[in-house]
């Protein structure tokens, strides 16, 4: 009792504060408004931050993650992050204490869809503000949460930035000029490699062939101009989609 006692006097509600907690599983809730940037950091637990409502953007372990509204990011323990908040975004976050059962399941960074009953029991256990002496309902709910993050599907929406400096040159004009309708042998060419080696290479090094990680990027910036009201149709066009619709069905296919 005495731990929890300091730490409210000093305000746990902060997210260090939290995981001082004895808890396995320790939730933190809050709002934040457009543009708050979490810098980088680190965490001395595993963490699953969900995005409630709104959309964020995060880098991770070599990757660009959209995160928007119903999925979540798992991020390990001492694993450098960044997460920046496009609109108004309600989170709710898990810290998960690495040598608790089943927390070898969040050992690896990734995005999820937060399914609703994932969602159900982030909520509830984030209602009940880390009570201590743990009660059997929070306890419980921890185990169940450990169990069902382990099972999340993946989100479609990571975007690996390859390690090879020749392709992240092609990844950042692409990023600079996401609408650009350049061929294939366009962007071998600005990687110095044949179009060959450039299709076998790319997708060695991200996990995606180059027009699937070239929709993820327009998806990605989609995601960020429509959570902060911007008219889809100009979005459209920016990113070189003839309609409004092509650009919409493009990111349902990814969603």
């Amino acid at each position: 009792m005495g731990q929890n006692a300091d730490i409210r006097r000093r305000g746990w509600s902060s997210s260090d504060a939290v995981q001082m907690l004895p808890h396995g599983v320790a939730s933190y809730a809050r709002t934040y408004q457009d543009g708050y940037v979490s810098t980088w950091h680190d965490h001395p637990r595993h963490q699953l931050v969900y995005a409630v409502a709104g959309l964020m953007m995060a880098e991770a372990d070599g990757t660009s993650w959209a995160v928007p509204a119903g999925s979540g990011l798992i991020v390990p323990a001492g694993t450098l992050h960044e997460i920046r908040m496009i609109g108004r975004v309600e989170l709710q976050s898990l810290y998960i204490a690495p040598a608790e059962a089943g927390a070898e399941a969040l050992s690896a960074c990734r995005a999820v869809t937060v399914l609703p009953l994932l969602a159900g029991l982030i909520a509830a256990l984030c209602a009940m503000g880390n009570p201590w002496p743990l009660p059997p309902r929070a306890y419980h709910l921890g185990q169940l949460l450990l169990i069902e993050l382990g099972a999340a599907p993946e989100s479609p929406l990571a975007l690996p930035y390859p390690p090879d400096a020749r392709l992240r040159r092609v990844c950042d004009a692409l990023m600079a000029a996401p609408g650009a309708a350049q061929t294939l042998d366009h962007w071998a060419e600005l990687a110095g490699m044949s179009r060959r080696s450039f299709t076998r290479r790319f997708p060695q090094q991200t996990g995606l062939s180059f027009g699937q990680w070239r929709d993820r990027l327009r998806c990605q910036i989609a995601l960020r101009a429509e959570a902060r009201g911007a008219g889809m149709e100009r979005v459209a066009q920016e990113l070189g989609y003839a309609s409004r619709q092509s650009l919409q069905a493009m990111m349902r296919r990814l969603g």
